[in-house]
């Protein structure tokens, strides 16, 4: 994707998902030099942690950053969830963390909520590690700010219909 392109799917102002951040604002563009080169930079705000970050435009599709979905993508956000089917749950703990991360990392939002699925399941069923804890509650906030953003309610809203959805 060239240049231009990239520049002309976000805009100042938009909100916008960063794989393993979440939701962001595109605070600005403004240009950066290094080593004698310089180049655009989206400032993306992340409204949760006052976190700022720079990415440069030119790699904003290679590192994940995508638009918010839309509101008709969250009933399939939902069937996810109510799914018996989880992924094949790895036995060993520290092949189970490599995989949820790996999928946190890819930015879509129906992986991140197919590893809260499954390390809910998990939860029940004998608990949660520290890591793992950390990466469930981290994969609850992404999943839960984008689906309020989506259908535009608070975010407390939001992870209500998350919890009716996986205790039905």
């Amino acid at each position: 994707m060239a240049q231009q392109d990239v520049m002309d799917c976000f805009e100042v102002g938009e909100k916008i998902i960063y794989p393993s951040h979440g939701l962001g604002v595109i605070e600005k563009i403004e240009e950066q030099s290094s080593s004698g080169m310089s180049e655009l930079c989206y400032v993306i705000r992340f409204e949760n942690s006052g976190m700022k970050i720079m990415s440069p435009i030119r790699s904003a599709k290679n590192v994940g950053l995508r638009h918010i979905i839309r509101k008709q993508d969250v009933p399939k956000i939902i069937r996810i969830l109510q799914s018996d089917e989880t992924d094949n749950i790895e036995s060993n703990w520290n092949k189970r963390q490599k995989i949820y991360l790996e999928k946190i990392k890819t930015g879509s939002i129906f992986e991140v909520t197919s590893v809260y699925r499954d390390l809910f399941v998990l939860k029940e069923k004998k608990g949660l590690s520290f890591g793992e804890q950390q990466v469930f509650d981290n994969a609850h906030r992404l999943v839960v700010s984008e689906i309020a953003e989506a259908k535009g309610i608070l975010e407390e809203k939001a992870s209500k219909l998350l919890d009716k959805a996986l205790t039905r």
